[in-house]
C-alpha cells in the first residue's frame, strides 16, 4: 500500500478518481494522506494557496508521495491545455489566461516537483470531465475535448441534468473507470499523457 497526499478542488470528488487512477497505473493500493491538521480545499484558488502548507505537513507525516490538482478550465482563448513547451514563469504571471498547470508548479516548491525529496506531481487536466466523457465515448463537436471548456455544459454531458450528491456523482465517475479499457482510452489524450509520464519515478 502506498500512502499518498492528494491535494484537489473537491476531496470528495476530483480526490477519489484520482487515488482510483493513481491505484491502476502503479498496481498498488492507494491510501489518500489526511493531515492531523485539516487543511480544506474549495476550488482552484485554495489548492494553489494552501498546497505548499499541505505538502509541509504530508512531508512532517512521512509522506513521500502527493499528488496536486487543479482544472484548467480553459480553451481556446484562455487558460490553454498544458504543454511541456510552455514558459512557466509567463505562463504563471498571466492569471487571468495563463496554463493553471504552470501557475500551480510555479507556486510549488521545485525540489518537490523535481522529485528529490518528496515526489510531487501535478496533473494537467483540461477539466475533468472531459476524461470521463472521452472515457465513455461521448462524441465532441469540437476538434478535441480541450476545446469544449464550458465546464456546466461538460457536467450536463456527463451527469445529465438532474442535481446528484458528491457520493453520487464520485460512483459514476468511478463505473466508467471501472471498464475494461478506460487506461488504454485515457492514454489518448495528451494530458493524461503527461500525467503518467510523471509517475515514472514512483513506481
Amino acid at each position: 500500500m502506498l500512502r499518498v497526499a492528494i491535494a484537489t478542488e473537491n476531496q470528495d470528488y476530483d480526490g477519489e478518481i484520482y487515488r482510483f487512477l493513481l491505484q491502476g497505473l502503479l498496481g498498488v493500493e492507494i491510501e489518500r494522506w489526511a493531515p492531523t491538521e485539516p487543511v480544506l480545499f474549495n476550488g482552484w484558488v485554495s489548492v494553489l494557496r494552501q498546497a505548499r502548507t499541505y505538502l509541509k505537513l504530508a512531508q512532517r507525516d512521512g509522506i513521500g508521495h502527493a499528488l496536486i490538482a487543479i482544472d484548467n478550465d480553459g480553451g481556446r482563448k484562455r487558460h490553454p491545455e498544458h504543454e511541456d513547451s510552455h514558459k512557466v514563469a509567463e505562463q504563471a504571471a498571466d492569471k487571468k489566461g495563463g496554463c493553471r498547470v504552470c501557475l500551480l508548479s510555479h507556486a510549488l516548491s521545485q525540489t518537490w516537483i523535481a522529485g528529490e525529496g518528496m515526489k510531487c506531481i501535478v496533473v494537467p487536466v483540461q477539466m475533468m470531465e472531459t476524461w470521463l466523457l472521452t472515457v465513455r465515448g461521448f462524441v465532441f463537436k469540437e476538434a478535441t475535448p480541450e476545446e469544449r471548456f464550458c465546464r456546466p455544459v461538460l457536467k450536463r454531458d456527463f451527469f445529465g441534468e438532474s442535481a446528484r450528491t458528491t457520493p453520487q456523482k464520485t460512483q459514476m465517475a468511478l463505473a466508467v473507470l471501472r471498464l475494461p479499457d478506460a487506461l488504454n482510452i485515457l492514454r489518448r489524450r495528451p494530458s493524461f499523457q503527461h500525467f503518467e509520464r510523471q509517475l515514472a519515478g514512483w513506481k
